[in-house]
């Protein structure tokens, strides 16, 4: 099968096609004839070997995080998925990704793609849907909740305030100045999260921007709480006076097919910012690196 192998860390240039034998699945696992993946920024952090001490590789490796398509073959003990059926899917950072014709992907990170999506919107689906759902699960959000979101038009942001909505939360999009109207128009309720606030006035944020990382967790009161991706800044939380929660999302066929139904239905919208070939991986990098407004999405 043909697949982009990263031979080094470093930069676009470490990337090459390759013809690799197909992976075969195993018990409780399954095999997907991919047609379309993700890149995310996260992609770039590992190609550049900025996380090789946590989340080493064994070169060459294929990065790729977010796929849908078609299973070819199921491993034993597989229920409740067949072959045929379009998937969505999570891939674990491991050097067995997603960005090849075949990818083997545990049954517990499957979840089957709704027939009025494409597979290029499936693939914007997985990590974003299932971290923006699981930041504001972590909370333990109720109806009625304001909840401050910095990166709000980001992928996650978006996920996390469109699932504040669904649950009868009320999201507050934290963005920079010259993007809030248009994250009014997505959340409701948007202010500049670049400004340091006078006063604490939320319970719960959702921390997705590193650079205002800060900001955010000063509008949250004492006793309140933060769901953060990014990392904390030295001193941000003084006297450790909010609760923050430091999360990397984890895989969940049950959450993901809720994510794969709202979006079906229009409860959950990703943008999607560029579409690429399997073969322009290098320039689909670029893109993510340069800050594209919205998923970047390789079609294979």
């Amino acid at each position: 099968m043909k697949a982009v192998r990263l031979r080094a860390y470093g930069d676009v240039d470490q990337f090459a096609i390759e013809d690799i034998p197909a992976p075969k699945p195993q018990a409780d696992e399954i095999l997907i004839k991919i047609e379309a993946s993700a890149v995310n920024h996260f992609d770039l952090v590992i190609r550049q070997g900025y996380v090789a001490q946590y989340i080493p590789l064994e070169l060459p490796a294929v990065l790729g995080g977010d796929a849908s398509g078609t299973v070819v073959e199921v491993g034993a003990g597989v229920t409740g998925l067949a072959v045929g059926d379009r998937v969505v899917a999570d891939f674990a950072a491991n050097g067995n990704g997603s960005h090849a014709e075949y990818g083997v992907v545990p049954a517990s990170a499957v979840a089957k793609l709704p027939g009025n999506l494409t597979f290029e919107e499936g693939a914007a689906l997985p990590k974003a849907g299932l971290t923006g759902r699981q930041t504001v699960d972590a909370l333990g959000v109720r109806t009625g909740d304001r909840v401050l979101i910095s990166g709000a038009l980001g992928a996650v942001g978006r996920a996390a305030i469109q699932y504040l909505q669904e649950i009868g939360a009320k999201p507050v999009a934290g963005v920079r100045p010259d993007r809030v109207d248009e994250a009014r128009r997505l959340a409701g309720e948007a202010l500049d999260i670049t400004k340091a606030p006078i006063d604490a006035t939320f319970d719960y944020a959702i921390s997705a921007a590193a650079p205002v990382a800060g900001n955010l967790i000063a509008h949250v009161r004492n006793g309140g709480q933060v769901a953060s991706i990014v990392p904390v800044p030295e001193g941000a939380n003084l006297a450790n006076g909010v609760l923050i929660r430091e999360l990397y999302h984890r895989p969940d066929a049950g959450t993901l097919k809720a994510v794969a139904d709202a979006a079906s239905r229009g409860a959950l919208v990703i943008p999607i910012a560029k579409i690429f070939s399997l073969d322009e991986i290098g320039a689909a990098h670029r893109a993510v690196g340069a800050g594209a407004q919205g998923k970047v999405v390789l079609r294979h």
